[in-house]
């Protein structure tokens, strides 16, 4: 099944998606710039990672080419770590360190893992904004996509569906 989403509050876009790998595996495809590279952003993006610590206060500095060949910088810088559980960060980029803040959760669940992205933006105007001009739940279900084809094509588990509702 699909990555599936929701709007729970008007500046929040909350995407979820269940893969079947264990938690630990499904954490470190998410902290490993090695592995992040290869399958984070919707389809048709690439990544380069050009920093990395994982830690409070630590940043993940890297940018995203589109299919077109423009270049995004990004910007995120942790401000919760809780290993194979939770990270929380604020993205931007390297001008606006803070456009929204975001959160990926990982919990158990028969047969595999539960991931839930989150994006709380500082207004419904700009959360509107990225759905319509840049299209984020597009992009947001694309990435989980990614990863989930990421960890079956690497022997880490297979997609798996889920209609789980979002705390």
């Amino acid at each position: 099944m699909e990555a599936t989403s929701e709007l729970p509050t008007d500046r929040t876009i909350t995407i979820t998606r269940t893969v079947k790998a264990p938690r630990a595996l499904v954490w470190q495809a998410c902290t490993d710039p090695q592995q992040i590279d290869r399958w984070w952003g919707p389809g048709g993006f690439t990544n380069k990672t050009l920093s990395h610590d994982l830690r409070v206060g630590g940043q993940w500095k890297y940018t995203m080419t589109a299919a077109d060949g423009t270049v995004f910088p990004n910007l995120i810088t942790y401000t919760e770590v809780t290993p194979i559980d939770r990270l929380v960060y604020d993205h931007g980029d390297w001008e606006d360190p803070r456009m929204f803040v975001g959160s990926l959760t990982f919990t158990d669940v028969e047969g595999g893992t539960l991931i839930t992205l989150r994006t709380v933006f500082p207004t419904k105007e700009a959360r509107d904004f990225v759905i319509e001009r840049h299209g984020a739940i597009e992009g947001g279900e694309q990435t989980l996509g990614r990863l989930a084809n990421y960890l079956e094509m690497n022997g880490q588990g297979s997609p798996s569906p889920t209609k789980t509702p979002t705390p």
